[in-house]
């Protein structure tokens, strides 16, 4: 997804989940080899902007690898608890749109 279909899907999106009001955060994370970590998406959405090969992405609301070929849908949009896998032998980048609804 670009970050111009990103920006045009969040309010949206935002609107379907009952928000009006919320923060929109740019997340570029710099992943060493083999490296995994966990985000906190409670309450949030994460939107994966440039994917890249050799990164896994899965949260409860679905799957993002393309190397996982039991997937009948590779999801964009992540919330909940957000596990994040760089299989490569590289550091690789990750970037999101983190969007913070305000309460």
């Amino acid at each position: 997804m670009t970050i111009d279909l990103a920006l045009e899907y969040i309010p949206r999106r935002m609107k379907e989940l009952g928000y009006t009001d919320y923060a929109i955060r740019f997340r570029h994370l710099v992943l060493q080899p083999k490296l995994r970590m966990k985000l906190n998406g409670e309450n949030e959405l994460f939107v994966l902007i440039e994917p890249m090969e050799d990164i896994s992405v899965r949260s409860e609301t679905g799957i993002f690898d393309l190397a996982e070929f039991n997937v009948n849908e590779y999801q964009y949009e992540h919330q909940g608890t957000i596990k994040i896998r760089n299989y490569g032998m590289r550091v690789a980048h990750l970037r999101f749109i983190q969007v913070i609804p305000k309460l």
